[in-house]
């Protein structure tokens, strides 16, 4: 069911949107190629004359250490990374400090540098920040502190792959240790690549736990530079240091001198010795042998070497996809997600990048590039293809200027492009009465959102038509005069429609107060309507307050504001709004100050009685009060400090009796799944309600008449009052106080 709210309330027939909630993950074949696979490198060369390549092996990720990289390294045999050295950098900088252009060099005493000798390590990168941590990227053990666990810190760029070089002037093999870090509960996909010059190796993770995860590689000896290139997404991190540890032996070298059929390096790193290993033993198990497991260069100890969800066993005897590579046939598509599609046309031994599955003009490869569902023709359900989402076949707008289509794309992952509350499919499709832009939530620019505009019954597409003011409406703008004020700024007046209230204005009233440090004390004002006539309202203080005006911004209501419990002002301060009329409702919504919060108290039930209401939390984001107002036609209340310790009040919008409106609001309005019509208002417990309807809000006809109001403590009322004939293609209602 699609909601709107307002005084009056118009909806279409063909406003009848299902939505469905998808709680489940929509894009398994993004996530899948995050995931992390290992992939061999056999290549050596010589450089040169004297520069000599290695070759380079990824051996996979690692991510169930957590912060134990000194004692639970688990694809280390001594359970230890970096024991022949290492660079974590931030390590040594103190909790909780962000550095925004940071030196990631040894001569900078916040790293941790204890690199083995004829080790250096650069990088070609710039504008690198760095966050020391406070927990929320996981804990790493201090190798310097005994091991002792401390907070993990974390780098990242603005933009782009990150670049680091190692260098060496020995030829020494080394297992390298690339380490990465997720926080903030954002899962972070890493690509980590290693270049000796011959050729990379690569290791992809998809990060999910807030902590550490280790990307481990093996490179034999040579002494060219090995760069080290690291992507991420969504967040741009890079690594957090590099572990050396010297048994990098290559363990893909066939010497076999215990003829068990298995490479002596192979059996040495996993099983610590030769002859320890039983090559028809089976150790997770996976369904590999271990003498199978060495065939395929998988790991022994890990059912699923390249975490793509399918175990080594079912990968190599059922579907002869590569247990060291989460994409045998490299397309972009995990091998566990196309084994599980096989019946919608995906093969994981084939490159399936170019064909279109679910047919909705994406290829696959442009559903990866798109993040969209392979398999779903509509990821977001909004009833529009991805295909003419993404290349703007349903959508007439290109920079908010309506042409013919194709358009600008929409996101075919949102089904509200814009986050309206209308739906792409409703924006283009006239489901409204008008057709709007899906990327744009004011279509015409008149500052009043199209939601508003076609709840209120105005066009959305015409800039010259607002919706209509309610009736006994005062709009206030508390402001600083700078009059021998602290502050150099001119206030700025706010003006026309005020989106948090979702109420269209006219005329502000602007109350200028003393600006600090000067003060004014019980003051009063007279109150104008929207439009601009007198309205023998008053609002008047007792106490002392003083005002600030900001610099000029986005927000003239709550960029001004009068203060207390700062500067000369009081604690805090009583307020009061006389000559309203007696026992009538009326609606109250109230906003705070830019900077501040305030604590704002208000006679809701009109008993002239403060204590027995709740003192309410204001901020920019404002809050509305409805009540009545008491039986000398007032409404009490009071401003103290709020969670800020002082109290900051930008302005407020009332709108009272003595008019059609009064307090009284259509603030839902719903088509059910039957068809009916179903109104929901502000209401007053005794009250009786009349509803009518109108097709062009001029002739009004009552449906439904002495419709009593929700009994106390209710304030709203919810009926169905009508089921359109199927000929009504758009009809208004609005409800009346009888």
């Amino acid at each position: 069911m699609t909601k709107c709210s307002g005084a009056i309330a118009g909806i279409s027939k063909k406003l009848i949107v299902s939505f469905k909630s998808k709680n489940t993950f929509r894009n398994p074949t993004r996530k899948m190629k995050q995931d992390k696979f290992t992939g061999f490198l056999v290549a050596s060369s010589l450089l040169g004359a004297t520069i000599a390549s290695a070759t380079v092996t990824s051996i996979g990720a690692d991510s169930t250490t957590g912060p134990n990289w000194r004692t639970a390294a688990n694809l280390e045999p001594d359970k230890e990374y970096g024991s022949a050295g290492y660079v974590v950098f931030g390590l040594n900088e103190t909790d909780s400090v962000y550095t925004q252009s940071f030196d990631t060099s040894e001569f900078n005493p916040a790293n941790a540098y204890n690199l083995p000798a004829g080790i250096t390590i650069s990088t070609i990168d710039t504008n690198i920040g760095m966050w020391s941590g406070n927990g929320n990227f996981g804990t790493i053990e201090d190798p310097g502190n005994a091991n002792a666990i401390t907070n993990a810190p974390v780098l990242a760029n603005s933009s782009g792959t990150k670049q680091f070089t190692i260098s060496r002037t020995g030829s020494e093999a080394f297992r390298i240790t690339i380490m990465v870090a997720s926080g903030d509960n954002e899962s972070t996909g890493y690509n980590v690549t290693l270049d000796d010059g011959s050729g990379s190796a690569n290791s992809n993770y998809d990060h999910l736990a807030n902590g550490l995860a280790y990307h481990v590689f093996d490179v034999s000896a040579g002494n060219s530079d090995i760069e080290v290139m690291i992507t991420s997404a969504a967040q741009n991190r890079t690594l957090m240091g590099i572990a050396f540890d010297s048994e990098g032996d290559d363990i893909t070298d066939p010497t076999d001198s215990n003829s068990n059929g298995i490479g002596d390096n192979w059996e040495k790193h996993y099983f610590g010795s030769l002859g320890a290993v039983d090559p028809n033993a089976d150790e997770e198990p996976d369904g590999l042998t271990n003498f199978e497991e060495w065939q395929n260069l998988s790991l022994p100890i890990v059912a699923d070497s390249d975490s793509d969800g399918l175990e080594d066993g079912e990968e190599v005897n059922t579907h002869s996809t590569s247990p060291t590579n989460s994409d045998t046939d490299n397309d972009g598509y995990n091998d566990q997600f196309e084994v599980d599609n096989l019946v919608s046309g995906f093969d994981p031994l084939i490159d399936d990048s170019n064909e279109d599955p679910d047919g909705d003009g994406l290829d696959n490869a442009a559903e990866l590039t798109n993040s969209t569902d392979a398999i779903d023709a509509d990821s977001d359900d909004d009833t529009i293809n991805d295909g003419d989402e993404v290349n703007g076949a349903t959508n007439p707008y290109s920079g908010g200027v309506p042409r013919a289509v194709p358009g600008e794309p929409t996101n075919p992952n949102n089904p509200d492009s814009d986050g309206d509350t209308i739906s792409d499919f409703e924006e283009v499709d006239n489901a409204n009465g008008s057709i709007t832009d899906p990327n744009n939530t004011d279509t015409d620019g008149d500052t009043v959102p199209d939601s508003v505009e076609i709840t209120s019954g105005s066009d959305p597409t015409d800039n010259t038509d607002l919706p209509p003011v309610p009736e006994g409406l005062i709009s206030v703008d508390f402001q600083g005069s700078n009059d021998g004020a602290l502050f150099p700024n001119e206030p700025v007046l706010m003006s026309g429609f005020e989106v948090r209230a979702g109420v269209m204005t006219d005329v502000w009233n602007a109350i200028d107060l003393s600006g600090h440090p000067n003060t004014a004390t019980d003051p009063s004002f007279d109150l104008l309507d929207s439009s601009g006539e007198e309205t023998g309202v008053s609002l008047s203080f007792t106490g002392t307050i003083s005002s600030w005006t900001n610099n000029p911004g986005n927000d003239p209501l709550t960029n001004d504001y009068l203060f207390v419990n700062a500067g000369n002002a009081d604690f805090s301060a009583a307020w009061e709004f006389s000559g309203l009329s007696p026992l009538s409702e009326f609606t109250f919504f109230t906003y705070g100050g830019i900077a501040r919060d305030m604590l704002l108290t208000v006679d809701t039930d009109g008993d002239g009685d403060l204590t027995d209401e709740n003192p309410t939390n204001v901020d920019i984001n404002g809050f509305e009060f409805t009540g009545t107002v008491s039986s000398n036609g007032s409404i009490l209340g009071s401003i103290e400090p709020g969670a800020s310790n002082e109290a900051n009040w930008g302005g407020f919008q009332l709108i009272h009796s003595g008019s059609s409106q009064g307090g009284l609001r259509v603030t839902d309005i719903r088509q059910t799944d039957t068809g009916a019509i179903e109104l929901t208002w502000t209401s007053r417990p005794g009250r009786s309600y009349t509803v009518e309807s109108s097709p062009d809000m001029t002739l009004w006809t009552p449906l439904l008449t002495e419709v009593d109001a929700t009994p106390s403590p209710g304030t709203i009322t919810t009926v169905n009052v009508d089921t359109p004939a199927a000929n009504e293609l758009k009809k208004y209602y609005r409800v009346v106080r009888e």
